[in-house]
């Protein structure tokens, strides 16, 4: 989805004027958010603009909805053709496994099974192998040869996909960010956005030093909100009225303390909210299980006990004698989903001289989607 504002929209949102003189800084590009969209959005703009800043509120690169994930490389299986989320994560996933391949980074294309339940799940396999078709994914077969070997799950029919894997997502971010600051951009962590003015021909953004607790203000032509959790706030900010409403999702994450063994990932079929709670190895083989998802009002990454028994029911769908106690918590995640919207959102507006790209919506399949999202946004500002 992509928008072009009316120029005389006017910024909603501004800091408080200063009670001292702060230092102010020329830049060409103001980048909002270190998660790995923020990073790979940064390195494809680094190229051509020669002034650029990253500010990241946290105190390091990608702790939010990008270290809060199954690090899984999707095929592109259940988005609908010509979504954004099918287009990006198809074009991503290609670029995806030539970077990691390029930087070392390690990865295992291991492939992943989604497994049926039921005759109505079966028949949603077979319609998300059609609607894959559709989009390009022509590796699809139904096969049971190596998912009977676990002789431990239970289903009626299965889909492959040979072209999903895993990979260590903090050392991909660690080479975009690296590769980022080798063409001149600059990073700044524990700074955060308070606020912005529009003039004619500039924004100026107001920011705050967590580390110092002092002030200051960029001058820039192009901010690109990639803020993840925050980025809606910070798109509302230069709204006349507020266009959409978050949805918080929470997923959370339990590893698996069973003596059973998988070399596949292995995925129900998909849900409402989500792709089910799924089965997935790490780059040591150990199990974990996740996410679930279930709506909240607010940012908490503590597990729910109360959740536990829905989060065993789900996995019980296809391993039916799985035990609870063998189920540790490990972590969760919050998706910063737009209500009534299946689909990333990616807003590019002019305002004069000025350009404002806020990337609304990016959850899963965000990784795996995020050098195609780079590209993406580094063409769209250069066709304006």
């Amino acid at each position: 989805m992509q928008r072009i504002a009316n120029p005389s929209t006017p910024v909603r949102f501004r800091p408080q004027p200063p009670l001292f003189t702060m230092d102010k800084f020329k830049i060409d590009c103001l980048v909002i958010g270190g998660g790995v969209a923020g990073l790979a959005v940064a390195r494809s703009l680094a190229i051509s603009n020669k002034k650029i800043i990253l500010i990241e509120q946290q105190l390091q690169i990608g702790q939010e909805t990008s270290s809060r994930n199954s690090e899984v490389i999707h095929a592109g299986i259940y988005y609908p053709k010509e979504s954004l989320k099918s287009k990006l994560s198809l074009k991503g996933k290609s670029l995806l496994y030539e970077y990691l391949d390029q930087h070392s980074v390690k990865y295992n294309k291991c492939g992943k099974f989604i497994v049926s339940a039921s005759s109505e799940g079966t028949e949603k396999l077979h319609q998300l192998k059609v609607n894959a078709e559709n989009c390009g994914v022509k590796d699809l077969t139904f096969s049971n040869k190596d998912v009977e070997d676990y002789t431990f799950l239970e289903f009626q029919e299965s889909l492959f996909s040979p072209s999903t894997g895993i990979f260590d997502t903090h050392s991909f971010m660690n080479c975009l960010r690296n590769e980022y600051e080798d063409y001149g951009g600059l990073v700044l962590l524990g700074n955060k956005f308070l606020g912005a003015e529009r003039f004619h021909n500039f924004f100026q953004v107001h920011i705050l030093d967590n580390n110092t607790g002092e002030e200051f203000l960029l001058e820039t032509k192009k901010i690109i909100n990639c803020a993840g959790l925050d980025a809606l706030r910070i798109f509302n900010c230069f709204q006349e009225q507020d266009k959409y409403k978050l949805r918080l999702l929470k997923g959370e994450y339990y590893s698996y303390l069973g003596k059973e063994k998988l070399n596949h990932l292995i995925y129900p079929v998909p849900e409402r909210d989500s792709l089910g709670t799924h089965a997935t190895i790490d780059l040591g083989k150990g199990i974990r299980f996740g996410p679930s998802a279930y709506e909240v009002t607010e940012i908490d990454y503590s597990i729910s006990e109360a959740q536990k028994n829905h989060f065993l029911q789900s996995i019980k769908s296809y391993w039916p004698l799985i035990k609870k106690e063998y189920l540790s918590p490990g972590y969760s995640g919050i998706r910063a989903t737009i209500e009534g919207i299946d689909d990333f959102t990616i807003e590019i507006e002019s305002f004069d001289e000025n350009i404002l790209v806020s990337v609304l919506g990016y959850v899963s399949p965000g990784l795996t989607a995020s050098l195609a999202l780079g590209d993406f946004i580094d063409n769209s500002i250069k066709e304006l």
